[in-house]
């Protein structure tokens, strides 16, 4: 029987005074610009929401699903269908990704951004793992880089559709009881 175990990363506090800093620093970085925000559907929706009520200056935002396709075994993105119906010709995007690990599918968004004409594309990330990336992607903004083991939840982020309702971020271990 295995049961599951919570360990508090960061408080609602803590998430809080990170996305207003982060608010204040994309004003000061996109001064005299209305950036566009765009949130990959799942984990960064909560991010999003709280982001934007941080930002004072004229901002958009869009949502999107990126959906990808792994072959068996294997973690590495074979196919990736990225809708986006946004004219992002000459916009500054800012690109909100709840977890960025590998980087594999952040490398492909930044590529077919910039190839329908965004001006500049910025990533942030709520977690940033920079040692599982398999490329030298750059992360532009990140909140938190806390160690792997475990999965992460909370503030959004889920497992099996659950504690995405948490106000806190945590992670979430199975302890294997016989």
């Amino acid at each position: 029987m295995s049961e599951s175990r919570l360990q508090v990363l960061y408080d609602k506090e803590t998430i809080a005074a990170n996305v207003r800093d982060l608010g204040r620093r994309l004003e000061a970085d996109h001064s005299g610009l209305t950036p566009v925000l765009i949130s990959i559907v799942g984990g960064s929706i909560v991010f999003l929401a709280d982001l934007l009520r941080a930002i004072e200056q004229p901002v958009r935002y869009e949502a999107v699903q990126v959906q990808y396709t792994a072959s068996a075994g294997n973690s590495e993105v074979v196919d990736i269908d990225f809708p986006i119906s946004l004219d992002v010709t000459g916009q500054s995007l800012v690109v909100l990704k709840d977890v960025v690990a590998t980087a594999v599918i952040e490398n492909y968004l930044m590529s077919q951004l910039l190839s329908r004409g965004a001006r500049r594309v910025r990533f942030v990330a709520l977690i940033d793992l920079p040692e599982e990336r398999k490329s030298d992607f750059h992360v532009d903004y990140r909140l938190f880089t806390p160690r792997r083991p475990g999965i992460f939840v909370g503030y959004g982020l889920k497992s099996n559709g659950m504690f995405g309702n948490l106000p806190h971020l945590a992670r979430l271990t199975l302890d294997e009881n016989d």
